[in-house]
């Protein structure tokens, strides 16, 4: 005769085998004969779980536990089904008292503190994981998880403290390892937002990197290691402060991040980055257009990456196909002059703005000027000047050699983000417009900045260029390594045609309504690669944006 306990046995190892289906009828049979049998209602709520069906398991397991109140395997399982089935107050309640049933069992603490986490209860969280250490000192993964819970208490240094004990103690654990980087970022200062006018201390950069690719060693499928070392890459790009090797290690991971997901823009760019900065830019705007079709225009005016290298276009035929610059002039409000330059063919210090910005700086620009003395020429375009800021102007040519223009712009319906980049970008079309008018030398100043004295020495420098530019020499690309707070334009054939080729590239994204923040800055960028790639580049003055001293810039340049 079979007893119960022969039953019991048979079903459990079918169970411990993986046999549920022959387990399962067993189990059955014992609650037929017994209603109230614990383990078997315990044992047949954990088949139930384990076949994906915690609607079926719970009330069995509940039994169970109301039977023997004290049995932590029994809570404990109780406590896994209710997470698994989406009840996270009453798992974390089940967990709770298994713990203080059990305080010696590291598991259940550490499983309740990475509940408490996920729920936001930081402080919870690191109680949980500091009884898991009490009873098991080398667990690292209860260290690297108390770590994050202190660092959402704001317990910097000991969240630091506990990641590299637990590197110390699992030196080839992917999340030990992330840990470790993530603190090494933030003691660098990267969780902080970053400028590159503020440097890093490059230990520091290097220590995580290095942390986040043995991560990803570890595990190529670290998601959280690839999105860091990813985001790192990106943030210290645009910083100027990516060292290579990081950068070429991010875009490795950047292409097997984007076989799982084919629309990560982040990884994308990354890979560009490095086409850019191993000086082949032209490989970097192909792919990104190649990436892009992926994406709706909406989606690509919506993210920042894809955004700036919309605007990039690199290469010989980077400019085929681009209508000629005064072709596009009829798609714009017409230049009107309202004061001619004083006679003479010496350079015209040309400033353009609205008129607000006019009223913010631009006046202290032009105090500037008269301050510098040295009968320097200015030529000031407005867009929707204010009869103010024309009473303004025409008070002012008492005492400067001033010439001004104007053009008048129905912003309705514009955002903000549309009318600025029109503001920085219209300004070099009405340069090439008055480049054809008077033939004369074109100094470009951003209107957000002053005079250190005079300019002389810069024009002397100027002689025998085409063009003067700023360039950012730290390898922030395409869209910022030339800055146009700043540049010369002389009126020699290859410095016509180097500003009718830029204004004619700003002029065709702007007439298609694809003109972003700075497109005055991939323009240039792009028609110089293109031109020099033909063999017709113009002979360039090159001026470091770090150290330009005829010119005091406000903000970061």
């Amino acid at each position: 005769m079979v007893t119960l306990r022969d039953a019991l046995a048979a079903a459990v190892g079918h169970h411990q085998a993986g046999r549920l289906d022959a387990a399962r009828p067993l189990y059955h049979s014992i609650l037929r004969s017994q209603p109230g049998h614990p383990d078997a209602l315990h044992l047949l709520g954990v088949l139930e779980s384990q076949s994906g069906r915690p609607g079926a398991a719970l009330p069995l397991l509940r039994r169970a536990v109301a039977l023997l109140p004290g049995d932590t395997d029994f809570l404990g399982n109780l406590a896994r089904t209710l997470r698994a089935a989406g009840q996270p107050d009453a798992a974390e309640r089940a967990f709770a008292r298994t713990a203080a049933l059990d305080p010696g069992d590291a598991q259940i603490a550490f499983t309740l503190g990475a509940l408490r986490l996920e729920r936001g209860d930081a402080a919870g969280a690191a109680a949980a994981f500091a009884q898991a250490l009490a009873r098991q000192p080398d667990f690292a993964e209860a260290r690297i998880n108390r770590a994050n819970a202190l660092a959402a208490l704001g317990r910097a240094e000991d969240a630091a403290r506990l990641r590299r004990q637990a590197v110390a103690l699992a030196p080839a654990h992917p999340d030990a390892l992330h840990n470790a980087a993530v603190s090494a970022l933030a003691d660098a200062g990267l969780d902080r937002p970053l400028s590159h006018a503020r440097r890093l201390d490059p230990e520091l950069v290097d220590r995580a990197g290095h942390a986040l690719t043995h991560a990803l060693a570890a595990d190529p499928r670290h998601g959280a290691a690839a999105d860091a070392l990813i985001g790192t890459a990106l943030s210290l790009v645009q910083a100027g402060q990516a060292p290579p090797w990081l950068l070429d290690r991010a875009a490795r991971t950047a292409l097997t991040v984007l076989r799982r997901n084919p629309r990560d823009t982040r990884a994308a760019a990354v890979v560009a980055y490095r086409f850019y900065r191993q000086g082949r830019t032209d490989l970097a705007s192909r792919f990104m257009r190649r990436f892009a079709r992926r994406f709706t225009a909406a989606e690509v005016a919506a993210d920042f990456e894809l955004r700036l290298w919309s605007m990039v276009r690199a290469g010989r035929r980077a400019l085929d196909g681009l209508p000629d610059a005064d072709a596009l002039l009829g798609a714009f409000p017409p230049l009107e002059l309202l004061a001619d330059p004083p006679a003479g063919s010496g350079p015209l210090l040309a400033v353009s703005c609205d008129d607000g910005y006019y009223r913010r700086f631009a006046t202290g620009l032009l105090d500037s000027v008269e301050l510098a003395g040295g009968g320097v020429a200015v030529h000031v375009h407005i867009v929707n000047p204010s009869p103010e800021t024309l009473a303004d102007l025409a008070r002012r040519r008492e005492r400067l050699r001033l010439s001004c223009s104007r053009e008048r712009v129905d912003f309705t319906g514009w955002d903000d983000h549309r009318r600025t980049t029109y503001y920085a970008c219209v300004r070099f079309l009405r340069w090439h417009q008055l480049m054809t008018l008077w033939g004369r030398p074109l100094l470009h100043l951003d209107a957000d900045c002053t005079l250190a004295g005079g300019l002389d020495a810069l024009a002397a420098l100027l002689d025998g260029a085409d063009v003067g530019l700023l360039r950012d020499a730290r390898w922030r690309g395409p869209t910022r390594e030339i800055t146009v707070c700043f540049a010369a334009f002389q009126p020699t054939p290859r410095g016509r045609a180097f500003l009718a080729s830029t204004a004619a590239y700003i002029g065709a994204f702007l007439r298609e309504g694809r003109g972003f923040w700075m497109l005055d800055q991939a323009a240039p960028f792009a028609v110089l690669d293109a031109l020099e790639r033909r063999g017709e580049g113009p002979g360039v003055r090159w001026f470091d944006v770090l150290d330009f001293p005829w010119v005091r810039f406000i903000g970061e340049k």
